[in-house]
């Protein structure tokens, strides 16, 4: 019972989310701390959840560039993963995003960018695309490089994408990582529980090129997997 109250109550709020944050983008349209500030409205639905996320450090990058990524669990990430996003950033998206009622276009009114991923075969040149916009605009940039949610697999085996704008456009790596929901949240219970929250080192991709792709995206996939691990094995023991 308890669950389905929440489900209902999170619809409307994300609904309520949507159009609070469409204002705010039709005020200010494309503003560079767009995404954020939308962002931070969607993060009060894990109150009503009874979730407790808790931000270990902030970005070591501040607001500067670089190509954020994290691990893509479930539907809660919306709710969950806003809290940790700094100002200076878009998120890429598929396309198929903006033909969401009310969400496609705050999405797009916030300045994040659409990529058609359905061409594997010119992945290189999308992402050289994005790269220009990025250079152009001086923003940070955040992808969910498995590219689907996991729901509760574990860290799936990341796609490219992001690991070739990185280096396309000259920008760091800066892993973000999330506990394992499927494992600490349970939203039948009153106190749904905890989430940790952590920013990695930077990865450098200086002096990489198309070949190193496969290389970093192995690199820090391992990295993040690992650092999920010690995020759960310290909530193991509080």
């Amino acid at each position: 019972m308890l669950f389905v109250f929440r489900a209902v109550v999170l619809t409307g709020y994300f609904l309520f989310g949507c159009t609070l944050g469409l204002v705010l983008c039709i005020i200010r349209p494309f503003h560079r701390n767009n995404t954020r500030d939308c962002a931070k409205i969607f993060s009060f639905g894990r109150w009503l959840l009874n979730i407790k996320m808790t931000a270990l450090n902030q970005s070591p990058v501040g607001d500067g560039q670089a190509i954020y990524v994290g691990n893509h669990q479930d539907t809660l990430d919306v709710f969950i993963y806003p809290g940790m996003l700094p100002g200076n950033i878009a998120i890429l998206g598929k396309s198929s995003l903006r033909f969401i009622p009310v969400f496609g276009l705050l999405f797009w009114l916030a300045g994040n960018i659409f990529i058609n991923r359905t061409n594997k075969a010119k992945a290189w040149e999308t992402m050289a695309t994005v790269a220009r916009t990025v250079k152009k605009r001086g923003c940070a940039v955040y992808i969910f490089p498995e590219g689907t949610r996991s729901r509760g697999k574990g860290l799936l085996p990341f796609k490219s994408g992001a690991f070739a704008l990185a280096i396309e456009a000259g920008l760091p790596v800066v892993p973000m990582v999330y506990s394992s929901t499927h494992k600490n949240i349970d939203l039948h219970r009153f106190h749904s529980g905890k989430v940790l929250a952590r920013y990695l080192e930077p990865i450098s991709t200086e002096g990489m090129g198309e070949d190193d792709v496969k290389r970093l995206a192995e690199m820090t996939r391992e990295r993040m997997a690992q650092a999920i691990d010690a995020l759960d094995a310290e909530l193991a023991v509080k």
